[in-house]
């Protein structure tokens, strides 16, 4: 976001759905990023869904997580999208931190990321954090961001949502 723009943020409504499909297909280059939410969303797992829009209302951004299976109160950041047309103007950092800004408050323990560690590494995630989690799941990218005292350095087994079992490595990272 240029220096002045206010990005604005709210929950998904059902308005949002077409649109949000062409952002995600757009930014992910096919549909899977799409499917997936809509799987996370049937099985349930659905935590916070937000998008950022613009002041004629159309959606530039989106943002998800996903409750874990376990640890229980632990969230995964499941979708980060930005329109192809914003990216590097910071909008992906400022959905990153108000949705961890969302996710205290909705009583979340932590939040794990599986993706790109320089990135999200100037975030608040942290390889460290997560070092000594049980993981299947891409462990040389899964990153943790601490919320409650003793989740960082927990040792704790991950389990996440059914839907991240149809997800490829190129789609996470």
């Amino acid at each position: 976001m240029s220096m002045g723009q206010e990005m604005h943020l709210r929950a998904l409504t059902e308005n949002d759905e077409l649109p949000l499909s062409i952002l995600l297909d757009s930014t992910f280059g096919g549909p899977d990023m799409y499917r997936f939410a809509k799987e996370l969303r049937k099985e349930q797992a659905m935590a916070m869904e937000r998008v950022a829009y613009d002041e004629k209302g159309a959606i530039l951004g989106y943002i998800c997580c996903a409750r874990m299976v376990l640890p229980q109160d632990w969230w995964v950041m499941s979708i980060l999208a930005v329109s192809p047309s914003y990216h590097k103007r910071g909008m992906g950092r400022e959905l990153v931190v108000r949705g961890m800004e969302h996710a205290k408050r909705a009583g979340a323990k932590a939040v794990i990321v599986i993706g790109e560690a320089r990135y999200f590494s100037r975030l608040g995630f942290s390889k460290l954090a997560a070092s000594r989690l049980e993981t299947t799941m891409m462990p040389q990218h899964t990153l943790l961001y601490p919320i409650a005292p003793g989740t960082g350095m927990a040792h704790e087994r991950l389990i996440y949502p059914d839907a991240y079992a149809h997800l490829s490595e190129d789609d996470l990272i």
